[in-house]
């Protein structure tokens, strides 16, 4: 596979269980040449989405990122960028719970002037998309939720109890529109977070989805392409769309309540969204293309980190 980076590795600590401070990861985000379509199928045209940046977001990967970056909390299974806050529901087995058995997913994303796209592939043992008290609970649904900080401004995380300009748009694990809550998006009002599914406040967030039965190892399977239109985010606090250099503040997050009438459990992805956003990863907006022709996905590794170190 390709293997790029804007710039090398700076400065790395050992592994530890005594928290330090987030390493300040870059990651380049390739430019499509032709967006997807979004029907749940990341083959429809072949390369539909080569050269795209890649994650996996899984328990394992929660682990690799604790032996490569350290811990906050081993036992815990809280990496210095990474955690894995699943929970065993009710029905499931204690060999499973917490596992790639219970839920894993892969992340693929890129961008061009209109919005930014994603496709996710998730292998998991029960799809949950009925639970919650209140509708606007996306994360009681089996999910897909991207917290972005769209003017890197190092805020939006909860320090606190309290939010300076917090974006997450989350899309459910069913066709959208099935339901008043498939789409949600939370933003700060007055430092509270305060979520929306009104059609107008949600208009150009849009997703495909796709049942996959068994097709990735789980037994309910499924595939969210979403795209997000930088007019979107402008109507919420996006000063400008991208452009080549720009740089946002990203987390993934995806959710797995496995039948839990609440909060079901949950892993963060590539960064931690529960503190500041400081603690974000960074995307670094490219003209390397993405799309069909464009070769092979630009994972998340060692080389596919444009640069890591630790605050001082």
């Amino acid at each position: 596979m390709r293997k790029s980076a804007l710039m090398t590795a700076a400065i790395m600590l050992a592994a530890s269980s005594v928290w330090a401070a987030a390493p300040i990861r870059f990651f380049e985000l390739p430019k499509f040449t032709q967006p997807p379509t979004l029907d749940g199928d990341r083959n429809t045209v072949a390369g539909e989405w080569a050269g795209s940046l890649e994650f996996a977001c899984s328990p394992s990967q929660i682990l690799k990122d604790g032996a490569e970056f350290g811990w906050r909390d081993l036992q815990a299974q809280s990496s210095e960028v990474s955690v894995n806050q699943l929970v065993q529901s009710a029905t499931e087995d204690a060999a499973v719970a917490r596992t790639d058995a219970d839920v894993k997913s892969t992340i693929w994303q890129a961008w061009d002037d209109e919005a930014f796209y994603y496709i996710t592939e998730v292998a998991d043992n029960a799809r949950d998309v009925v639970g919650g008290e209140r509708l606007e609970s996306w994360w009681e649904r089996d999910s897909m939720s991207l917290y972005v900080d769209l003017n890197n401004e190092d805020t939006g995380g909860d320090t606190e109890g309290s939010y300076t300009g917090l974006n997450i748009v989350n899309f459910v694990a069913a066709p959208q529109g099935s339901s008043p809550v498939t789409v949600t998006l939370e933003t700060t009002v007055q430092n509270t977070r305060q979520a929306t599914q009104d059609p107008d406040a949600v208009e150009g967030f849009t997703y495909g989805f796709r049942n996959a039965g068994d097709e990735f190892g789980g037994d309910a399977d499924y595939v969210i392409e979403g795209k997000m239109e930088w007019t979107a985010f402008q109507r919420v606090n996006l000063n400008s769309k991208p452009t080549v250099g720009t740089q946002m503040g990203f987390s993934w997050l995806l959710l797995d309540p496995d039948g839990d009438e609440a909060y079901g459990g949950q892993i963060q992805c590539v960064a931690w969204a529960g503190g500041p956003s400081s603690e974000f990863a960074n995307w670094v907006f490219s003209d390397t293309k993405a799309g069909p022709g464009a070769g092979t996905p630009v994972e998340q590794d060692s080389w596919g980190r444009v640069k890591a170190t630790f605050a001082q």
